[in-house]
């Protein structure tokens, strides 16, 4: 005869292997997915703050990891870019930094790069789920512009593979 006791044990025994049995690990696209969250001022600096997913974790570089496509001379050095615009006559422009005061997309058009340090988690499941805070010095804004008070930032975000992440852009910012 089984006791009470026992019986509940069983169905504790039953009731937990229900659920784990259940649950699944998250998946994502592989390719990187961000979403803007905040961007604050803190004096001259900013912070600029934003979630990712990415299905197979493959987000950062090692500080070795220098050797092509990630060498120094190549776009994918650096695995984060967030450009900075400016709101000229209605309408956004990629800003410069340029004194005498004309903004007009160049080759020096303001991006803040940034090296993203290996994200990848150990074990199976190497999908990534997170936020990113980054703090945009000296300056947030371009301190040699006399055009507008107006500013926004784009973000990209690009993993090992070379997926691009969505673009995502910050609100109206007034400075």
């Amino acid at each position: 005869m089984i006791t009470t006791s026992a019986k509940i044990y069983f169905v504790l025994l039953l009731f937990i292997f229900t659920c784990f049995s259940c649950l699944k690990p998250e998946t994502f696209p592989n390719e990187p997915i961000i979403e803007f969250l905040d961007f604050q001022v803190q004096g001259d600096s900013g912070k600029i703050s934003f979630s990712f997913t990415d299905g197979d974790g493959d987000i950062g570089l090692s500080q070795n990891q220098i050797s092509p496509p990630f060498d120094t001379s190549s776009f994918y050095y650096y695995n984060l870019y967030i450009n900075y615009y400016e709101m000229m006559n209605g309408s956004w422009v990629r800003a410069t930094a340029d004194p005498g005061g004309n903004n007009f997309p160049t080759a020096d058009s303001i991006t803040f790069s940034y090296r993203i340090e290996n994200l990848t988690p150990t074990g199976q499941n190497k999908a990534l789920r997170g936020d990113i805070e980054i703090i945009l010095e000296p300056y947030y804004f371009n301190p040699v512009s006399n055009h507008s008070d107006s500013i926004k930032f784009s973000i990209l975000l690009i993993d090992r593979s070379l997926n691009f992440s969505n673009v995502v852009e910050s609100p109206l910012i007034l400075r």
